[in-house]
Order: structure tokens, then sequence, then C-alpha cells
């Protein structure tokens, strides 16, 4: 779902929070997913959201604390190394139980978004979700706002790069962008994109509001 007039969004998104809404049990917050690849705007996108819900409560929750210890992350052959190296772009480096049973025990709150890389891989978290969004970005801008990411965290440009071409490019290729195809709504996460994404959130946020009021 994707070029739609603001209408005619507001109308699909609320059916589909009224359908899945309807099968909850009573008192349970709206849950949104976040997905999209690294540094296309996920995190954006959730603060955006959360503010601009207020005031109703609601908790932004990142997969990223989800992360498995580092001994217990699976590996890649790092040529750059000349070893494995942790690999942190894998479904299966997240505790996945943890997260979900985090999901479904959300207390005290109206609305709940779950944002990460890999948030829409597992049919249950799927399931939980009342609402699928996949934040979408050129891959050229998205490895730009990495490096600047990464360099302001105290990286070297070398690590970067390695570690991009080693893994986060060909691991998002094999588990990220296949998840596109179970969003509700693909949301444009480039900086040239404003005005569109602008329009999807204030819908999402007008129809969100009405199933958590």
């Amino acid at each position: 779902m994707d070029d739609q007039e603001p209408q005619d969004l507001k109308d699909r998104i609320a059916g589909l929070l009224s359908s899945r809404r309807q099968h909850r049990p009573a008192g349970r917050p709206v849950l949104i997913g976040v997905a999209g690849g690294t540094a296309s705007g996920k995190s954006t996108l959730a603060r955006a959201l959360a503010d601009r819900l207020q005031p109703l409560r609601v908790r932004v929750i990142g997969q990223d604390t989800f992360f498995k210890p580092v001994a217990e992350l699976p590996t890649f052959p790092s040529p750059s190394r000349d070893r494995p190296w942790p690999d942190y772009n894998r479904p299966d480096s997240f505790k996945v139980n943890t997260m979900l049973e985090c999901c479904r025990s959300l207390d005290s709150l109206d609305v709940a978004v779950l944002e990460g890389i890999l948030v829409l891989s597992y049919p249950e978290a799927r399931e939980l979700m009342d609402l699928r969004l996949y934040v979408e970005a050129d891959a050229d801008e998205r490895i730009v706002r990495r490096i600047r990411r990464n360099l302001q965290n105290g990286m070297s440009l070398e690590d970067v790069a390695d570690y991009y071409l080693e893994s986060v490019r060909l691991q998002h290729e094999r588990y990220n962008a296949p998840t596109r195809s179970y969003a509700d709504l693909i949301i444009p996460g480039g900086s040239a994109q404003q005005a569109t994404r602008e329009m999807q959130l204030n819908t999402l946020v007008r129809a969100i509001r009405s199933q958590a009021a």
C-alpha cells in the first residue's frame, strides 16, 4: 500500500486497525511494528509517532535491546579481520522469545511501537501487531547516514566500510528487504520525500488515535 490519497489511506488504515483490534483482549495497547533497512529512518518515525500521539500513553521499544550477548551471536567470515565476526543483522541475532514476551505483557499503555531492522521477520511478532510499517530509503542515502552515525560513535571509516560490505549489505538483501512484503504501508524515508512522509504520518496518527482512545 503506497501512493494513496489521504482519505483513502486513512480509511484503509482505520479498517485494518479495526479488523485486527476486534480479536485482541480488552485493554491491550495498539501495537505498531516499524521495520526497514539500517539508517532508513525507523527510529525517527517511531519517535515522531510517539510525540504526535501524546497525550496518549506511548512506549517505543527498540529491537536493539533484544540483541543476544556477543558470545551467543551468529558470526560471518570477515576477510578484513581474517576471522569470524559477530553478526547483528540476522533474525537469529536477537532474543526473539524475550521480545515476544515483552510485546505480550505491555501494561498501562495506549500504544506501543516496536521498531527495528527485522521486527517483521517473525510470524509470531507480525500476528501481535495491529499495524505493520516499513521505512524505505535508497541504499546510498542509508550508507551515508550510517557512516556519519558510526563515525560520531567513534568507529573508524575503515571499520564502518568493512562491516557494511561484509555483513550489513548482504544481510539486508537476504533478511531485511523481503520483509517489505509484510508491511501494511511503505513509508518513504529519503530526505527528498518529507512531504509524502508527513502526509502519511499525520494520517497514521489520526487513525491510531481513533482506535486507542
